[in-house]
C-alpha cells in the first residue's frame, strides 16, 4: 500500500491538497514544523494538516525576508472567516480622504439581463476644508461621504483624529500637523496659566 494513498483515505479531499503542498519541504523546515506541531498538541488529523500548512507558509514568508509580524498578518488574511480582513485600497484613495470609499467593480445589466463589466467610482472632488486648530484652509481630495463624516464628527480636526480611515497620505500629514499644534498650545497653556 502506497503511503500517499493511505494518507488520502485518512485526510480526505482537503487533506490531500494540503499533503501535496507539504511534499518537497527541506529537512530544516520539517524539523521546525515538528516543533510547532508538538507545541500545538492538536488532536485531529485535519487540524494538524491545516496548522502544518500555515506553519510552512509562515516559515517560507520569513525565509523570503518578510518580517514575522507581516507574515502573521498575511497568514491571517489567508484564513477563512477572518473578521479583520483588510480591503484593497487604490493609490488615489490612500492619498486623499475617501472615508473607506473606493473603486468597485460590477455590471451594467440591460433589459435582456446581458451583463457588461463596469466600475463604480466614488464621488471625489478637490476641496478646501477649514481646520480650527491650525486656523487655515487645507486642500484635500475627498469624497462626498468624507464631507458628511466631517460634518458628523464636528469638524475636520475631530474627523482626522477619530477616523479609522485616516492612515496615510494627505489626511495623515494634516493629522500630524494638528497633533503638533495641539501639543504646542498645551505647552503654552502650562507655561502661562491664565489667572
Amino acid at each position: 500500500v502506497d503511503s500517499r494513498s493511505s494518507t488520502k483515505r485518512t485526510l480526505g479531499r482537503d487533506g490531500l491538497r494540503n499533503y501535496k503542498t507539504i511534499v518537497g519541504v527541506s529537512l530544516e523546515t520539517r524539523e521546525r514544523i515538528e516543533k510547532i506541531l508538538t507545541h500545538l498538541k492538536l488532536s485531529s488529523v485535519g487540524e494538524t494538516m491545516q496548522s502544518l500548512v500555515r506553519a510552512v507558509s509562515r516559515i517560507a514568508l520569513v525565509h523570503r525576508g518578510v518580517a514575522p509580524s507581516v507574515a502573521n498578518v498575511t497568514m491571517s488574511l489567508n484564513q477563512p472567516n477572518n473578521s479583520n480582513q483588510i480591503r484593497f485600497r487604490s493609490n488615489r484613495s490612500r492619498r486623499g480622504l475617501y472615508d473607506g470609499k473606493d473603486i468597485r467593480s460590477g455590471n451594467n445589466v440591460s433589459h435582456s439581463e446581458r451583463k457588461t463589466k463596469r466600475k463604480f467610482k466614488p464621488n471625489v472632488f478637490r476641496k478646501r476644508v477649514y481646520s480650527e486648530t491650525l486656523d487655515e484652509m487645507i486642500r484635500f481630495n475627498l469624497t462626498a461621504a468624507a464631507l458628511r463624516s466631517i460634518d458628523k464628527a464636528g469638524g475636520l480636526d475631530n474627523y482626522l483624529l477619530k477616523s479609522k480611515h485616516v492612515t496615510e497620505g494627505q489626511g495623515l500629514v494634516a493629522k500630524n500637523r494638528i497633533l503638533e499644534r495641539m501639543k504646542e498650545l498645551e505647552e503654552n497653556n502650562t507655561k502661562d496659566p491664565i489667572l
